[in-house]
């Protein structure tokens, strides 16, 4: 794992070449819609998408996790199937769907089932390269195709790739810091639960966090994002102090935060700081929320590195996940 985070800089130069001479294929209809379907590490790439294209995009954008798709998924719809393997059961049960409402399909994947279908029936498409069996690992291939499909394809403009190429230069000449930070990070939240609070802006990123540490740290982590945590999990802060010793609290902020956001942090860090002086914030670099997110992306997987180090855990192997898979087989 250690040798797939460091080279994230040089994944990102790679998923950028690709993406550039991604061929666009006409589309049937007028699209109206866009729904990108993907699982964990693949699906990931269709959240960050999502916060980027929040203030460009035209027509709706939404992130399926699941078997199923929404109702108004139909001819005018624009179907991007992203699966690292091309065989995650959900992300093929979402695409046999949405080939029979009729939708348009893209499919972005490393081969397998997704990309054999892709082929067949001449879908637009992007192959990215199997490096080593870790979607997790590659998620740079997932949102930096999704990016290039929707510009080549129209429906967004080409405003993201100088981020990408800046952010991409800041990670490679920032590694060791942020290595030493990150170091840093596993050493606050050792032994502790997790707790990350965001504004919105960064969510995808926070989401992401706790993945990593799910699966390369094997612990569980909790996040949540400001201001809808002001409306319920404030709340949760209002047991004695003794309730909250084993929690280790971090808040990512941006400088993209709406100024209520801003002063909504200000008024709700005293109140858990209160119940746990374990409290971290972390303030990326970068001057767009591209560059704020990809910086934020390498500083966490380290984290995760670390933390599971300092677990005396492997952070490549996902062995539970791997049994899961094997008994859902099992099931016609």
């Amino acid at each position: 794992m250690y040798e797939l985070i460091e080279q994230f800089p040089l994944q990102l130069k790679k998923a950028i070449d690709i993406g550039k001479n991604y061929q666009a294929l006409p589309l049937k209809n007028t699209i109206e819609n866009i729904v990108i379907a993907g699982m964990g590490g693949s699906g990931i790439g269709g959240n960050l998408v999502q916060q980027w294209v929040y203030n460009h995009a035209k027509i709706p954008i939404f992130s399926a996790k699941t078997y199923t798709l929404p109702a108004f998924v139909g001819a005018k719809t624009l179907f991007i199937a992203s699966s690292f393997s091309g065989s995650t059961e959900e992300t093929l049960e979402a695409l046999q769907i949405a080939e029979n409402k009729g939708a348009q399909i893209a499919i972005i994947s490393s081969g397998g089932t997704a990309i054999e279908r892709a082929q067949a029936k001449k879908y637009p498409h992007i192959q990215i390269p199997q490096e080593a069996p870790s979607p997790r690992a590659f998620i740079g291939y997932s949102f930096v195709q999704i990016m290039y499909l929707l510009y080549h394809q129209g429906f967004i403009g080409n405003y993201f790739e100088q981020p990408l190429q800046e952010a991409t230069q800041l990670i490679a000449n920032k590694q060791v810091q942020i290595k030493a930070k990150a170091e840093e990070i596993a050493q606050f939240l050792y032994q502790k639960e997790p707790i990350i609070y965001s504004a919105t802006e960064q969510e995808a990123v926070v989401l992401r966090l706790q993945q990593q540490i799910n699966e390369n740290a094997k612990q569980l982590c909790h996040y949540n994002t400001l201001p809808e945590m002001n409306h319920n999990e404030l709340v949760g802060w209002g047991l004695a102090e003794q309730n909250y010793q084993h929690k280790a609290i971090i808040t990512v902020r941006s400088q993209f935060e709406v100024p209520r956001v801003t002063k909504r942090f200000e008024i709700s860090k005293p109140i858990w700081e209160t119940k746990n002086p374990n409290c971290l914030e972390i303030n990326p670099i970068g001057n767009t929320l591209i560059e704020e997110h990809i910086y934020l992306i390498h500083l966490f997987d380290w984290t995760s590195y670390y933390l599971a180090l300092l677990n005396q855990v492997d952070p490549f192997p996902v062995e539970v996940i791997n049994h899961l898979k094997n008994e859902l087989a099992k099931v016609i």
